[in-house]
């Protein structure tokens, strides 16, 4: 009677053992790209209210000193804010911002700010209301 077992060879692991560890990797790798993309949607939201809120109130800002509405976002990336001259006692003076009233966001080509979903911002121009693009999101 001849004995048959299965033996590794010297070269290394079967086919069977390879394949088992590839599907181990995989499935690790399933559970943190998982975890990895639920955990950024939170903070893109967080995101998402801070920069509404930071335009709301450059809108409210430009309306304020310039006694009108901007026709559109890219107005509060190109102007720069200045308030109007006061009097004191006599005395004229002015408060002068040295910056625009948005810096710093995202835009695209088009200078259209971007939303961390990577959709634009959009402004109704009529009500100085200011709203994402993104699916989801267009009512906050």
């Amino acid at each position: 009677m001849s004995d048959k077992r299965v033996s590794f060879n010297d070269n290394g692991r079967t086919i069977l053992e390879t394949m088992l560890i590839l599907a181990g990797i995989g499935i690790l790798l399933l559970l943190f790209v998982d975890r990895f993309y639920s955990s950024v949607r939170p903070i893109k939201e967080i995101a998402i209210r801070m920069e509404l809120a930071n335009l709301r109130s450059a809108v409210n800002n430009y309306a304020l000193y310039n006694k009108k509405l901007p026709g559109t976002l890219q107005e509060l990336f190109e102007k720069k804010a200045a308030s109007p001259k006061h009097s004191i006692e006599g005395e004229e003076f002015s408060i002068e911002f040295h910056g625009k009233y948005v810096e710093g966001m995202t835009t695209d080509n088009d200078g259209v700010p971007l939303d961390p979903f990577g959709n634009r911002y959009s402004l109704d121009a009529k009500t100085g209301r200011v709203r994402s693009t993104t699916k989801g999101y267009e009512t906050w």
